[in-house]
């Protein structure tokens, strides 16, 4: 096989690279606002999957099969056509060689050759025959896809009228003509009847090449294969075909390559924003690990040392020769003493764990203040690489700037709450602790609003509630009473705080004031007694131990909902900010294979000039 043979025959691996190239830009595009493009690029995917369509007409006896066969080298050769064989004939490539009857007028006729791979070649009987509409229907059709028609004429008979007929609608730039059979004229002959062809072509519109067949002259075929290979096929059939959409894809590609890299610098620099701010997170937490600690010693200490006292105290009550003086009345005497020695110490106890708490607290989210003065700096320096009218992610650096200006609008509200908690007297913090649950279900409420009318909606909305809290301050303020802290902690709604209860139960306090008061001898009450101090002592290292448990466990998990709460304020950007991180590596694994299949482009197309 000669250059120009080896040329003709079609590379399957043209219509797979283009077919690789769009797939990947497909996905490269996915998530863009691109929707024109997307369009774009799958037509020139359903495109690139059609076969390179080749149509031969002309009359019966031209020479249609032999031009074929001639063409591609004898692969269209058939021993033995049936006498049920259809009027059109299509070629195509098949792992088996096989023949199906699509319709009364197609058979699909698969050949096992390399040279057929993603080529349609279809053969049609005589035009003349072709008497039914139907039939007509189908090789027009044929004609409008086709990517080259033959168009065979016997150099005797270039008037073939049924011919011409169909030819009306072939548009110029796919047809070839071709006199077969010249080897039966004279040279002046074939002068004149070519003259006549390129009349009747120019009456028709059509500009196209005319070449001179007969299986008598050696080289006849050669040039036309040439042509077809240079000048139809050439040697990347698929890339000449698609061209013009190639062209666009790649400066599309160019375009999408361009604002890819804006928003890979978008999302480097909000990772390193994102990473700022959980560093002051981290530091934060590290740094006030050591205060929660310590309050928890402190307290655990207060607990220990007034519930010590607390047993203390009673139990030097409980003289057995001094308790009927000492509560004349004797048991009601005894637990309303009980009762109230209780009380005293619950609630000394509470103000001091309050007020431990309370520095702590105040100290804690001072700190948290200023992380979030710092990160709240971050974000609204934040820039804005990627541009709100970029033509491929326009809606997505739209909707992260929205997102950034309800993260810093977030952090103000719970910012301003910080600093209103600052410097109060304990009856007022504890008041304003409490209301912390309505201002958060306010903000709960405005964000809901805000899903309805945008982020940037809420985001004000959630501000509103900000700029609230002042004259509200003012007005717990003005109103805290002595019942203050007891609605603190009785209110269903009360954010968490550590809550100090009685040493003892009403129920046990009973049972001990009865045992003493059930003695009726000094001996009795001597034996009574010594059972109720164990008994007392017993209930209180128990109350001890789970009073200490509870205040302690309430400590951790208030500092920890407080530390998850303000996290809370980064969580949306965060996760933006990661799920962008994974889709970039995503996407630069895209933009890395398609700059593979364009390089690849590139050297077919160098093959190809080199070739013509």
């Amino acid at each position: 096989m000669d250059g120009a043979e080896r040329r003709l025959a079609f590379h399957y691996k043209d219509k797979q690279l283009m077919e690789n190239l769009l797939k990947d830009v497909n996905m490269a595009i996915k998530d863009s606002d691109a929707s024109e493009e997307k369009e774009i690029v799958n037509n020139f995917l359903h495109k690139v999957s059609e076969a390179f369509l080749f149509v031969t007409i002309g009359s019966s006896g031209v020479g249609k099969s032999t031009f074929l066969n001639s063409l591609f080298q004898s692969t269209l050769s058939e021993k033995e056509i049936p006498e049920s064989t259809k009027s059109i004939r299509e070629y195509r490539y098949g792992v088996s060689e096989a023949s199906i009857c699509v319709n009364e007028y197609i058979t699909r006729i698969f050949k096992n050759s390399e040279k057929l791979e993603g080529l349609q070649i279809i053969d049609a009987q005589g035009v003349e025959q072709m008497g039914q509409d139907g039939e007509q229907e189908c090789i027009k059709d044929y004609l409008y896809k086709s990517s080259v028609v033959f168009v065979l004429f016997d150099v005797r008979s270039v008037n073939d009228y049924a011919v011409w007929d169909l030819l009306e609608n072939v548009e110029t730039r796919k047809v070839v003509f071709a006199l077969t059979k010249c080897d039966l004229e004279e040279p002046d002959t074939l002068e004149r009847q070519e003259s006549k062809l390129r009349q009747y072509m120019e009456e028709a519109g059509l500009h196209a090449p005319v070449f001179r067949l007969s299986t008598q002259w050696e080289d006849s075929f050669k040039t036309v294969r040439e042509y077809a290979s240079g000048e139809i096929i050439g040697s990347s059939p698929v890339l000449t075909r698609q061209q013009e959409n190639l062209n666009e894809l790649k400066k599309m590609l160019s375009q999408l390559s361009e604002s890819f890299e804006r928003r890979r610098q978008q999302y480097e620099s909000d990772a390193a924003i994102l990473q700022n701010i959980n560093t002051a997170i981290d530091n934060f937490i590290v740094n006030n690990r050591i205060k929660i600690d310590d309050l928890k010693i402190a307290l655990k200490r207060e607990i220990e040392k007034e519930i010590e006292a607390y047993e203390r105290e009673v139990i030097s009550k409980l003289e057995p020769q001094k308790i009927k003086e000492r509560f004349p009345n004797g048991s009601r005497d005894f637990e309303d003493y009980l009762n109230l020695i209780n009380e005293g110490y619950r609630k000394r106890m509470t103000d001091n764990v309050n007020r431990k708490t309370q520095m702590t607290v105040q100290t804690y989210l001072a700190g948290l203040e200023n992380v979030f003065e710092e990160a709240t700096g971050y974000l609204n320096k934040r820039e804005n690489i990627l541009a709100l009218k970029d033509r491929f992610y326009g809606s997505m650096a739209d909707s992260k700037k929205s997102m950034v200006y309800k993260a810093a609008a977030d952090m103000e509200v719970t910012k301003d709450y910080y600093h209103s908690l600052y410097d109060v007297s304990t009856e007022l913090f504890m008041k304003l602790w409490k209301a912390r649950a309505e201002q958060e279900q306010a903000i709960r409420n405005a964000k809901l609003t805000g899903s309805l009318a945008g982020a940037a909606g809420g985001a004000v909305a959630g501000m509103a509630v900000a700029h609230a809290l002042a004259p509200a301050v003012a007005a717990i303020g003005a109103k805290a009473g002595a019942g203050a802290l007891a609605t603190v902690f009785t209110s269903a709604g009360a954010v968490l705080w550590p809550v100090v209860g009685l040493v003892l139960g009403a129920l046990v306090i009973r049972h001990i004031a009865k045992k003493l008061a059930s003695a009726n001898t000094l001996l009795e009450l001597e034996k009574k007694t010594a059972e109720a101090i164990a008994e007392f002592k017993n209930e209180v290292a128990k109350a001890k131990v789970s009073m200490t448990e509870q205040i302690l466990e309430t400590i951790e998990n208030m500092f920890r909902m407080e530390i998850e709460n303000a996290d809370k304020s980064f969580s949306e950007f965060r996760m933006s900010v990661n799920i962008e991180g994974n889709n970039i590596a995503k996407l630069e694994d895209k933009f890395s294979a398609i700059n593979v299949w364009l390089q690849q482009i590139k050297e077919l197309e160098r093959r190809r000039e080199l070739a013509l």
